[in-house]
């Protein structure tokens, strides 16, 4: 499952402050360790108010009184952070090698495509670790710019297409067609939504040209308009999904391709998934290295 940094489905900031000053604030009376960068944690958390940074704070707090530890370090900051954002890890359930080697692959093609995309959001986590109804997750870190516009480009949708269709392509190039999964499912309703936005309410359409085709208000990118009626002719509604399914397939091609051109980085991470479980985005950014693709870490 693709994790995208939103809160409550929306992308405007609530409360954030730069720098990670947010966090000083709340975290006073605290014992922090030295490895804490707050200001990465900052920028995995946006939207998040002054009683949300608090609370996070409180449950790194309480982690670290579980772990009998006498400060609070950026692990105890992270799994708090994934148990707010995700759900609490699903302890004690039983896995299979097979279903965790497909996890694996499944988030590494999330991060491997993610991080190959130029104008993307750098990678902060990598886990498959159970938590909630996903069987592993992959966080992306949001630009400070992007945060405080709210606008997204037409390539930066784009990709974000091709980063949720890594996952089902790594299934496809490891395991084959035959034995993919419904692990995918929450990615494709994420893609259909940002297509149809794109061709529907954005003006991203070369056939329709830059015009909003339905007037019910709402947002499709976010999963605002679901169930709503059109207010075009069916000659339109087949424009529109003949447009959407070549957006898709455009996104589908273009991670297939990376994917496959840096097998070798796709095997690693996942590898390294299957026996650590959990990667923050510097480790996965090792497997670059003696690699020759373009990292775009930001």
């Amino acid at each position: 499952m693709l994790h995208i940094a939103e809160k409550n489905g929306k992308t405007d900031i609530i409360s954030w402050l730069p720098g990670g000053n947010g966090f000083k604030v709340h975290s006073k009376g605290k014992v922090i360790a030295k490895d804490v960068d707050f200001e990465k944690v900052a920028r995995r958390t946006p939207g998040y108010t002054g009683a949300d940074l608090q609370n996070l704070m409180n449950e790194s707090a309480i982690l670290a009184a579980r772990r009998d530890l006498k400060e609070i370090s950026k692990e105890e900051i992270a799994d708090a952070l994934e148990r707010i954002q995700a759900g609490p890890e699903k302890k004690g359930a039983v896995i299979s090698f097979e279903k965790k080697k497909l996890v694996a692959y499944h988030e590494a093609g999330h991060a491997l495509v993610g991080a190959l995309m130029p104008e993307y959001d750098p990678v902060a986590k990598i886990s498959i670790i159970p938590r909630g109804a996903a069987g592993g997750l992959t966080f992306f870190t949001p630009s400070e710019e992007r945060l405080e516009s709210g606008l997204y480009s037409r390539s930066y949708l784009e990709n974000q297409m091709a980063v949720a269709l890594g996952g089902r392509v790594a299934e496809e190039i490891i395991f084959g067609k035959e034995r993919v999964t419904t692990g995918a499912s929450g990615d494709f309703q994420q893609v259909s939504r940002v297509a149809r936005g794109m061709i529907t309410n954005y003006g991203f359409s070369d056939k329709l040209g830059q015009v909003a085709m339905s007037s019910q208000g709402g947002d499709p990118f976010l999963g605002q308009s679901a169930g709503q009626g059109a207010d075009y002719s069916a000659e339109t509604a087949a424009v529109i999904d003949g447009e959407v399914k070549e957006l898709v397939e455009k996104a589908y091609g273009r991670a297939m391709d990376l994917c496959t051109t840096h097998i070798d980085v796709l095997h690693k991470t996942a590898e390294a998934l299957i026996e650590k479980e959990s990667l923050d985005g510097e480790e996965f950014a090792r497997f670059f290295e003696e690699s020759d693709a373009q990292l775009y870490l930001q």
